[in-house]
């Protein structure tokens, strides 16, 4: 089952046509919800604008499930009374959900900075993959083969790289895909790591780390299989991971990010979590959060 949140709003029309287009070629359900809770029922009273009632929410609920229905997807629409984060997880949590899917809603800079989007809280605590979307063309065009969706992963040593080029793999299965896997590096710690010495070592890759890392890139990505024909791209960077991956995927017209995110407490998941939410914030592309989760859990 692939599950989509909507407000009714443009932004989420738009998610619910790329969820729809993936159902589609995926055989799969697709459930819209619409989750209407608040966290401050009082506040939300106060406010001079009227919620909408109801009955509205059950007809623009009915309007969108005819809509994505006629694109040819089995849909279930539902009104949920829970916060929109709450309702997510629930559903995240069943074992016949595949993918979470969202809309991307702006915010002021502050809003960023002090409580971050629905879509950024949901994904970031998601233990399913959460795709957070954009722009809804280039998955169209996609859906009907016109061309491949050109996606770039965040690639490193830990597991949840891994977890990242497996949902890949899986995205593949519906349709083509142009595949670049990126490793962002910090050229002094790799330095460090190699034991490579000499000028330079703290601002560029010495020429044992690059042949090294690539070798150890390439082996590790290998090790992936049932991938696409797929470019690697090594990039030494002495800023924030975040801002290289998202750069990158932009000059480089990307459809779509794929982050990898621990689902875990502490200074590791804090560490993961920044460089996936930095994408989730600044790339103007879509961006997909797969998460790892530990064998076991």
């Amino acid at each position: 089952m692939i599950v989509c949140g909507t407000d009714f709003s443009p932004v989420a029309s738009a998610a619910a046509n790329v969820a729809a287009h993936i159902a589609h070629r995926a055989g799969a359900l697709l459930e819209l919800v619409n989750a209407t809770g608040s966290p401050d029922e009082a506040a939300s009273a106060a406010h001079a604008a009227t919620p909408p009632a109801p009955e509205s929410r059950a007809g623009q609920m009915a309007a969108e499930v005819s809509r994505l229905r006629a694109l040819g997807v089995t849909v279930e629409g539902t009104l949920d009374p829970a916060l929109p984060d709450q309702a997510m997880a629930d559903r995240a949590r069943r074992a016949d959900t595949s993918l979470i899917v969202l809309g991307a809603v702006g915010l002021t800079l502050v809003e960023r900075v002090l409580l971050g989007s629905v879509a950024e809280r949901i994904a970031m605590a998601s233990t399913k993959p959460v795709l957070v979307v954009r722009n809804d063309g280039p998955w169209s065009d996609w859906a009907k083969d016109a061309r491949p969706l050109r996606v770039m992963v965040a690639f490193d040593v830990g597991a949840s790289a891994g977890e990242a080029l497996s949902w890949v793999a899986w995205l593949r299965q519906w349709g083509e895909l142009r595949l670049t896997v990126c490793w962002v590096v910090n050229p002094a710690l790799e330095n460090q790591r190699f034991g490579a010495t000499g000028e330079g070592a703290g601002i560029e890759l010495l020429p044992k780390t690059r042949e090294s890392l690539w070798r150890e890139f390439q082996l590790l990505v290998g090790t992936q299989g049932s991938l696409p024909s797929t470019e690697l791209r090594l990039e030494p960077t002495l800023g924030r991971v975040d801002s290289a991956l998202t750069q990158l995927a932009g000059s480089s017209d990307q459809d779509l990010l794929v982050v990898g995110s621990h689902q875990r407490r502490g200074f590791e998941r804090l560490w993961q979590a920044s460089v996936s939410r930095g994408v989730l914030r600044h790339a103007p592309m879509s961006v997909a959060v797969v998460p790892h989760r530990p064998k076991g859990e």
